[in-house]
């Protein structure tokens, strides 16, 4: 029992002392700051202080994204205020505040803004060009935003545009910025994404897209894609040249000036006969021809290479 209470003699005083041993830590100065709510707090200045003082508002947080720096001065007078126990030494002379933020960058702002003027107008194939508006927006940190459209306005003759949007954070609203600037038409050209010589048969991997703006002074009018597959490439094209469609033509399955096999379907029947091509012909197309055994010419339908149908009034 003595020396179990003589245990606890000094187990006691030791408990103490380092209690307040824990207590006369020294308070530091943070030279780096960063903060996400619209104050400075002491905590956020200097280390070592008790968790009420920890959460005292020291100043005004700059504006979002900012950076505020305080003078060795300015925190001497802090610290006296709130009797904290600290003074500047040489290597501590200023204190610099960040205000954390989160940035709305430019696509996010053009797809709120391009979903109204579509309302408007706007057609599908077009790009805003913002002139007028801050960008990023800067927003609170971890914070919930959503920005919409409260007025669009379209010009359609002089392609710009004007949006009144109300940007709300956590379910308040914090301002209501204004974009304008002009609208840029855009096409889609198809282009050639390697060398096609003359004769060449066009398939879907010969070409590839651009989007290209359309120039107001000189309107640009693209091939459809699908109505170049299968063509013949009329005259040497390079790889990221445009193909229009004056650079094709339906492949030639009956060449002028060739024999071709003549069908003439009779009912249930079908005649074949030679003849001779008086024009160049692809597949569908309608061409002349001599019939080599009568000597007559008529018009057929081109069906395969070399081959030719004729109707049966024409036999």
């Amino acid at each position: 029992m003595i020396r179990l209470l003589f245990a606890l003699f000094l187990t006691v005083p030791a408990s103490r002392a380092a209690a307040a041993e824990l207590q006369a830590l020294p308070v530091v100065l943070k030279q780096k700051a960063e903060v996400s709510d619209e104050y400075i707090r002491l905590g956020d200045l200097f280390s070592g202080l008790d968790a009420a003082a920890d959460r005292t508002p020291a100043a005004p947080a700059p504006a979002l994204g900012k950076d505020a720096i305080l003078t060795a001065e300015w925190l001497k007078q802090l610290a006296k205020k709130h009797n904290i126990d600290w003074t500047p030494s040489p290597d501590q002379s200023t204190a610099t505040v960040h205000r954390a933020a989160d940035k709305i960058g430019e696509e996010e702002v053009k797809a709120a803004l391009t979903a109204a003027l579509r309302e408007k107008g706007l057609p599908e194939t077009a790009d805003l060009l913002i002139q007028k508006g801050d960008l990023p927006l800067l927003v609170p940190a971890r914070s919930d935003w959503r920005l919409e459209p409260v007025r669009a306005e379209y010009n359609a003759q002089r392609q710009t545009f004007e949006v009144e949007t109300d940007l709300t954070v956590n379910q308040n609203k914090l301002s209501s910025p204004v974009f304008s600037g002009k609208v840029r038409l855009f096409v889609t050209v198809p282009v050639a994404r390697r060398d096609m010589k003359a004769g060449q048969i066009v398939t879907r991997d010969d070409i590839a897209v651009n989007r290209v703006a359309q120039d107001g002074r000189r309107r640009i009018d693209p091939a459809n894609v699908d109505d170049l597959i299968g063509k013949e490439i009329k005259r040497t094209v390079r790889a990221g040249q445009n193909i229009t469609a004056n650079d094709v033509q339906t492949q030639v399955m009956v060449a002028k000036g060739k024999v071709v096999t003549l069908n003439f379907s009779k009912g249930n029947i079908m005649l074949s006969a030679k003849g001779k091509a008086l024009e160049n012909g692809g597949l569908g197309d309608s061409v002349r021809v001599m019939n080599l055994q009568s000597k007559s010419v008529v018009q057929g339908t081109v069906t395969g290479p070399e081959t030719v149908l004729i109707p049966a009034a024409g036999g």
